[in-house]
């Protein structure tokens, strides 16, 4: 079909160039235009269609419409100069140092870097960095900077003089504390931005007192929001905002700065291969964690006011709802918070929660990890009344819950008993019966079942995420109170999938096991 037309042109412009049929030069410089145009035209007809032979739009290249349409044709390769902003936001970032107590998260072995010369006649030792919210006085850090110290002292930038910092409040479930100084002047503030307006790849600048090296400034990009971090360290309300700005130790505490030259975050702590656990003295690889502003501005708040900060209790333990447990509960996306127990007394008992409820919504807002929940339930005022819809059996209802003032758990020392006769069994776990003695040893209430002492790494047991202190209690409903009674579960249940009720000291929860 192409060659017919190419020859058709061909002929006509051949016969307009004889002078046949032809009015004018110009008629017949129009019609080679016209040839080459449809000539251009077939070239890019033959390439989509070589494109669409290769896999067409399976394989995208280009610029994508969105980035063209703000950038043109100009490449993104022009990196910015954050130099006039630094300028103006050092000012009002501080170095923080408490007294020369030993703090076992915080400890450096000097001797590793020949470097760094320690001085041990100093009675005080830089641990973090904090920022000026107010020209009065008052300066953020995190609490793990100032926790372990009886006094605190903030130095200015240009500024000589120690100043010594009251501590207004901390909060260790944040990590965030408040402290007070008294200058001379008015001092240099940040600015606060809005954290929820941060996008995947935006720039942002961390300045900090890195290594005790004194103001160290470093930028990177936003690498991923709302994180939380598998570590002993983590905290219930952990959202960090996740960073390769370098974020070393002595950044602690630090703002993260947007282009704006907003502060949207609270340097807080690094992945490290240099420590076991998220934090500590390890080196920086570029995953670095800092709160986000819009979750510690009211924080921030209640400390400067009352000292201290409130926060609602629902009175449910809840749990990741998983492909296997949505499975289970025959739920078709597994999403929500699942509800593996109800704590008594609580405002979710008086609602009338029950165990394997899921929460979907809180308070008109959807519930998508359940990781939101805490968070959502700890800003809510005490005493408000809050509409909670849950899955129960299938079917979606809502109740409505009056939220209870959070009361602060006292510390329980956890006592071993070695003297309990222990079995091993098939599922690659260690089990001893719980007796009574035994439970009020390892402050276990009101639980009856069977105690897991130990499981084995890679058997169906550590699969299904079940931890020494466990207590199996159900096995698909059925209940389970003595090791013979487990045993006859898991021998009728063999070679299929169950689900397991857990205990722990700080509740219940399912497990979904595959017996083998």
């Amino acid at each position: 079909m192409r060659r017919s037309y190419l020859k058709r042109f061909y002929i006509t412009c051949e016969w307009d160039m004889s002078g046949r049929n032809s009015h004018s030069t110009k008629l017949n410089l129009f019609c080679w235009q016209r040839a080459l145009l449809f000539l251009s035209v077939l070239i890019a007809f033959s390439d989509f269609a070589l494109a669409e032979k290769n896999g067409g739009n399976f394989i995208k290249e280009g610029m994508p419409p969105a980035v063209y349409k703000s950038q043109g044709a100009r490449a993104i390769s022009e990196l910015p100069s954050f130099a006039e902003l630094i300028k103006e936001l050092r000012p009002a970032v501080v170095n923080i140092a408490v007294n020369n107590e030993e703090d076992e998260d915080d400890k450096s072995d000097d001797k590793a870097h020949p470097f760094f010369k320690h001085q041990p006649e100093s009675p005080w030792r830089a641990l973090g960095t904090g920022f000026i919210i107010s020209d009065d006085g008052y300066i953020v850090t995190n609490n793990h900077v100032i926790s372990k110290g009886t006094q605190v002292i903030v130095r200015l930038l240009n500024d000589k003089k120690d100043y010594h910092a009251r501590i207004v409040g901390r909060d260790a479930k944040t990590d965030i504390a408040l402290l007070k100084i008294k200058p001379p002047y008015k001092l240099k503030t940040v600015y606060f931005g809005d954290s929820d307006k941060l996008q995947v790849g935006d720039w942002v600048v961390a300045i900090g007192n890195q290594f005790q090296l004194g103001q160290t400034v470093t930028a990177g990009i936003v690498s991923a929001k709302s994180r939380r971090v598998p570590s002993s360290k983590a905290g219930p309300y952990d959202q960090f905002i996740q960073t390769d700005a370098s974020i070393n130790p002595g950044s602690s505490g630090g703002p993260l700065f947007n282009t704006h030259g907003q502060v949207v975050g609270i340097n807080t702590a690094i992945f490290s291969p240099g420590r076991t656990q998220l934090g500590g003295t390890g080196f920086n690889i570029g995953i670095g964690f800092a709160i986000p502003i819009n979750l510690a501005r009211d924080i921030i708040l209640q400390l400067k006011d009352r000292g201290k900060v409130t926060r609602g209790v629902l009175g449910v333990i809840i749990q990741q709802v998983t492909v296997d447990l949505a499975e289970m509960f025959h739920v078709k996306e597994p999403y929500g918070a699942l509800v593996s127990d109800v704590q008594p007394g609580k405002p979710a008992e008086r609602a009338g929660f029950k165990p394997k409820d899921i929460i979907v919504k809180y308070d008109g807002k959807r519930v998508r990890e359940y990781s939101d929940l805490p968070l959502m339930v700890a800003s809510t005022p005490v005493g408000k009344k809050v509409p909670i819809e849950v899955i129960r059996n299938g079917k979606r209802i809502t109740l409505h819950a009056v939220i209870a003032r959070m009361e602060e758990p006292k510390e329980v020392k956890k006592e071993a008993n070695d003297e309990e006769e222990e079995v091993e069994l098939s599922i690659g776990v260690t089990v001893t019966e719980l007796t009574r003695d035994l439970s009020r040893t390892l402050k276990l209430k009101n639980l009856k079942g069977v105690l897991i002492k130990r499981v084995e790494p890679g058997t169906q047991a550590a699969k299904a995420g079940i931890i020494p202190g466990d207590v199996i209690i159900e096995i698909n409903d059925r209940p389970v109170r003595t090791i013979s009674a487990l045993e006859e579960l898991l021998k009728k249940y063999k070679g299929k999938k169950v689900l397991v009720r857990a205990g722990r000291r700080e509740g219940k929860r399912f497990l979904t096991l595959l017996v083998k």
